[in-house]
């Protein structure tokens, strides 16, 4: 029996007969043989590996994203490798290391910088973007609806009573940090609230910023995700600072139970890794479809 017999049988090639395909799988079993995907995958010129690429290892959104995207891709014959970098971009470092590593593909939590679209079309590996966007015509995205998501956080804060709002934030270069603020000023300035703060999250330490925020006058926080929100709720009780209304995004609790109530923005992630592997996967194994630049809704949640 050929190796190449072997091979087919545990692929489950249509040429080889159910009867021999019984036999290998028996003869493997007993002899404990598990197949060497690598080895295979390089034969066929697709690794079944996608590089997944973030950098913050203590955020719960990654954590459960990471989780269902792994799901999804295991169901359609696809594992993944996990790339946490220190800079908030997918740079030429990233792409080099799915190329060293014969990646099918790439999802990125982070947007890519200038040089990628050059490296997929020299190397052809394809590159998802996932929860941002990018002008790079070489990158599929999809992401939330974050200028929407910004003017739920308003809404709700406004309905809380708040007429001064703050939104602590990241670097608003990065994209979505950017469209949550824009839909929540535009928001809050429609309701006749005052024009609101854009704070970085980590700009000092978090008793000092939230109390330099309540002494400003600020009775309500939008956080650009649930990790800077429940920071900012475990750091006011712990100080005894004024308890500021707070709003975040993600809706991580959907997930993972933490006991202080958030009222959260997001989508069903779920749905969104689901649609994300298949989007990636397809472009792997050769759709001729246009670039996708997909946008999903958002709501609020507690």
């Amino acid at each position: 029996m050929t190796s190449q017999t072997v091979s087919r049988a545990f692929r489950n090639a249509p040429d080889i007969s159910e009867e021999t395909r019984e036999k290998v799988l028996r003869v493997a079993a007993e002899l404990n043989y598990v197949m060497n995907g690598t080895a295979s995958s390089l034969r066929g010129g697709n690794s079944r590996f996608i590089v997944v690429v973030y950098d913050n290892l203590v955020n719960i959104y990654f954590s459960v994203m990471i989780d269902y995207l792994q799901q999804s891709l295991w169901r359609r014959g696809y594992s993944i490798l996990m790339l946490s970098v220190a800079e908030a971009k997918l740079d030429g470092a990233a792409y080099e290391f799915a190329v060293s590593h014969n990646a099918a593909g790439i999802i990125s939590f982070l947007e890519p910088v200038p040089r990628i679209g050059e490296m997929i079309d020299t190397f052809s590996i394809p590159v998802l973007l996932i929860g941002r966007r990018t002008e790079l015509m070489q990158v599929d995205y999809i992401r939330t609806d974050d200028e929407e998501g910004g003017r739920i956080a308003a809404r709700r804060l406004f309905s809380l009573g708040c007429k001064k709002v703050a939104y602590l934030t990241v670097p608003l270069e990065i994209s979505c940090a950017y469209d949550r603020f824009s839909g929540f000023r535009e928001e809050a300035v429609r309701l006749g609230m005052e024009s609101p703060l854009a704070q970085d999250a980590y700009a000092a330490p978090a008793a000092e910023l939230l109390k330099w925020l309540a002494e400003s006058g600020v009775e309500g926080l939008f956080c650009f995700n649930d990790m800077i929100a429940y920071n900012a709720l475990y750091t006011m009780e712990r100080e005894k600072l004024p308890r500021l209304k707070v709003v975040g995004y993600d809706c991580v609790t959907r997930e993972v139970h933490i006991p202080y109530e958030l009222y959260s923005v997001g989508s069903d992630k779920c749905a969104l890794a689901e649609r994300a592997a298949e989007i990636v996967v397809g472009r792997i194994e050769g759709t001729d479809e246009p670039r996708f630049a997909e946008v999903v809704g958002v709501e609020g949640w507690i």
